[in-house]
């Protein structure tokens, strides 16, 4: 195998470890956020202005 094979096959590695990573610190990150709504009695509709655009709804037909 050569040295560029071995440097791709670490990076697809590399890759896959930050995709999974990064998905646990998102539902960790999440489950924090969750606590702390459920601490404080926050609901939805008191902090969706503060929420980042998620998907557009569906439109309808």
């Amino acid at each position: 195998m050569s040295k560029l094979d071995e440097l791709m096959q670490q990076q697809a590695e590399l890759e896959a470890e930050i995709k999974t990573v990064a998905k646990k610190e998102k539902a960790e990150a999440l489950k924090e956020v969750r606590r702390l709504c459920k601490l404080h009695g926050f609901t939805y509709n008191q902090v969706k202005d503060h929420l980042a655009p998620g998907r557009k709804s569906r439109t309808q037909k």
